[in-house]
Order: structure tokens, then C-alpha cells, then sequence
């Protein structure tokens, strides 16, 4: 029996590793919210972020080499090269991902003050979600 639990959970990775995240931001009553569906909040360990607007810094899009690595996973899911889901780093270089085999992500970078200090999503259209989402968070100019 114990075998089939593990084929199972095997299983929902793969499943998951293969499929778009299941998230939706918004940005109402000075905060952002990013809320995580389905197994995302299973695979995350997290449901919902919320962040007051002040806090946030700005938004970009990014190739995913471009952007800092993750660091240690504490908590969440991670599939070297499939699937990157979770709270990742330490102190003020905590970051949270919810990202598969993107090679370009939403990335919003906060002040570390809030938790994290950068948010790195995969979204259907990242250059379309910063368009929507730059008049009310800004736009972020990584560093060259």
C-alpha cells in the first residue's frame, strides 16, 4: 500500500510539473494579492500572499536565467528543471516562487521589510499581467 500512496504523489508532481500555475493578482484597496489555486497552494504551501502596495517596488518581466536564484527551499516543491514552487532564501533574500518550465516570469520585486523580498510567477502572458499591473506597482529596472 505504501507503494501506491508513493505513485500517486509521484504522479500529482509530474501532473503539476507540466501544467501552467493556477494564480491570480489583483490590486485592490492599497494591497496586492496574489492568490494560488488548486495544487499550487498544495505544491507552495501557501495560498495567498497580500502586500501593501507601499511595499512593493516595481514589476518586470525577466528570462528566468536572468533573475537571482532561489536558495534554500523553506517550505515548498521543487523538480530540478520542471518545477520551482514555494517560499526559497533566507532573511531579507526570501523569495517565493511559483514557476515551471517558463523562460519568462512576472517578477515583483518588494521591499524585504513585507517577507519577501521578490515574487518570480509564471503567468500565461507576463508581458501583458505587467502592462495591467505597472500603473499601480510600477515599473522595476533591474540592475544591469
Amino acid at each position: 500500500m505504501p507503494w501506491l500512496i508513493l505513485i500517486v504523489v509521484i504522479g500529482l508532481l509530474v501532473y503539476s510539473a507540466t501544467r501552467q500555475p493556477d494564480i491570480s493578482i489583483d490590486v485592490d484597496n492599497c494591497r496586492l494579492r496574489v492568490r494560488l489555486h488548486g495544487w499550487d497552494c498544495v505544491l507552495s504551501m501557501r495560498r495567498t500572499i497580500e502586500v501593501p502596495v507601499t511595499q512593493v517596488r516595481g514589476v518586470a518581466v525577466e528570462p528566468i536565467d536572468d533573475v537571482p536564484p532561489p536558495g534554500i527551499r523553506l517550505p515548498g516543491a521543487a523538480i530540478p528543471g520542471l518545477l520551482i514552487a514555494g517560499s526559497y532564501g533566507v532573511g531579507d533574500q526570501r523569495s517565493f516562487w511559483d514557476v515551471r518550465r517558463a523562460k519568462t516570469v512576472l517578477l515583483i520585486e518588494l521591499d524585504p521589510d513585507c517577507g519577501y523580498c521578490r515574487l518570480v510567477l509564471q503567468v500565461p502572458d507576463p508581458h501583458a499581467e505587467a502592462l495591467r499591473l505597472r500603473p499601480a506597482l510600477g515599473t522595476w529596472m533591474p540592475e544591469a
